[in-house]
């Protein structure tokens, strides 16, 4: 799926053809595309491609000339709202990406398949940032129902999407064959490579649909308005949700996002927005745990002491906060702090035995460590 804007962005193109200069010679066209900061070709575009670590070839043509000419020029302010929703998310792609040994540069499918919109819904009933079928959701055990739709779940979701693009690559071996798989499915490129007998994804894509051989270049083109967008003056809208400071806390228990206001101060309607994928407002009893995304640490520490009901401090110990980092696992962070994974697991009543990018954990530390650190 490309997302909403992208369609109405592609009717304009038409009507606004007079924005792109075009300049012939005897045998070759390049396209440039004029914006308020530069005017760029092919060969530039090319060039600036080439400087990232991208998964795939980097090839230039008119396909991906023309989605870089909606990123830039007629869909400029829709771009930069995805670019400002970027700083919350990409982070967290990038955190699974690695976990899973996956190039962190496919963090740009999402952008095509949602604009980092986790509410956004196909007419096919794909749904979320990774726009995961009901059926994909199910076999990666998203849960859906009940008043919750994983799908929509930042965690869950990513590691859902990164689990699928796994296999993908172990099956099809090419990343380039992969990108189209995501799109269209497995069988189709398996159809196709077999039809053109070879893995050649340039003799491939003769044989697939025509929404799947745009998706190659889209990905190339979003690949390179999100590394160059400051090249064409384009300056990220922040979402009113975004804070750098947001944390995850495992929540047990049944809670609606009206008392996780009046404990945390935090608005419902910012709860909402971090949480889609709690589908009626209300956060229902789990026994894995859900995962409930807050602004702060402050509305995190208030709603963690609610929750809690003053838990007291072992003996000896102090109580702090810690967040996970990019890259943290138990044993990671028990080494860091001198502690074990057991008690790590027993301090913050972790039952399926891993944790998330940006979870708030808290930690019982001797004294002495405080001491040591002032």
């Amino acid at each position: 799926m490309n997302f909403p804007w992208t369609v109405a962005a592609a009717l304009l193109i038409g009507s606004t053809v007079s924005t792109v200069g075009v300049s012939a010679k005897a045998h070759k066209t390049e396209v440039s595309i004029h914006s308020s900061k530069t005017t760029l070709t092919e060969t530039l575009v090319k060039e600036r491609l080439s400087k990232l670590s991208l998964p795939i070839e980097t090839k230039t043509n008119e396909a991906v000339m023309s989605r870089i000419r909606q990123y830039v020029v007629t869909g400029k302010k829709e771009t930069e709202l995805v670019i400002g929703r970027s700083n919350l998310y990409f982070s967290v792609f990038e955190h699974y990406l690695n976990a899973y040994g996956l190039p962190e540069e496919l963090k740009y499918l999402s952008v095509i398949e949602s604009g980092l919109q986790p509410q956004v819904r196909s007419a096919v009933g794909a749904s979320g940032i990774w726009q995961l079928m009901p059926v994909a959701a199910r076999h990666y055990g998203l849960q859906m129902g009940g008043g919750v739709d994983e799908r929509l779940d930042l965690h869950r979701s990513t590691e859902a999407a990164v689990k699928m693009l796994k296999y993908l690559y172990d099956e099809l071996g090419d990343w380039t064959l992969v990108l189209a798989a995501y799109n269209s499915g497995i069988g189709t490129i398996k159809s196709a490579v077999r039809k053109a007998g070879t893995r050649n994804y340039s003799k491939v894509s003769n044989f697939l649909p025509h929404e799947t051989r745009r998706y190659v270049p889209a990905y190339l083109a979003t690949a390179y308005v999100m590394s160059y967008y400051q090249q064409h003056g384009l300056r990220p809208i922040i979402p009113f949700y975004y804070s750098a400071d947001a944390r995850v806390i495992r929540i047990y228990r049944s809670l609606s996002f009206g008392q996780i206001a009046r404990i945390t101060g935090v608005k419902t309607s910012m709860l909402a927005a971090l949480n889609p994928s709690f589908t009626g407002g209300i956060i229902p009893r789990s026994v894995k745990g859900n995962l409930l995304m807050l602004p702060n640490g402050e509305s995190s520490a208030l709603l963690r002491n609610f929750i809690d009901n003053g838990q007291k401090n072992p003996e000896g110990t102090m109580k702090t906060p810690y967040v996970a980092a990019k890259g943290d696992d138990l044993a990671k962070i028990a080494t860091l702090f001198n502690t074990t994974v057991e008690n790590l697991v027993k301090w913050n009543d972790i039952r399926e035995g891993k944790i998330v990018i940006n979870q708030e954990l808290v930690l019982f530390l001797p004294k002495a460590f405080f001491i040591k650190r002032a």
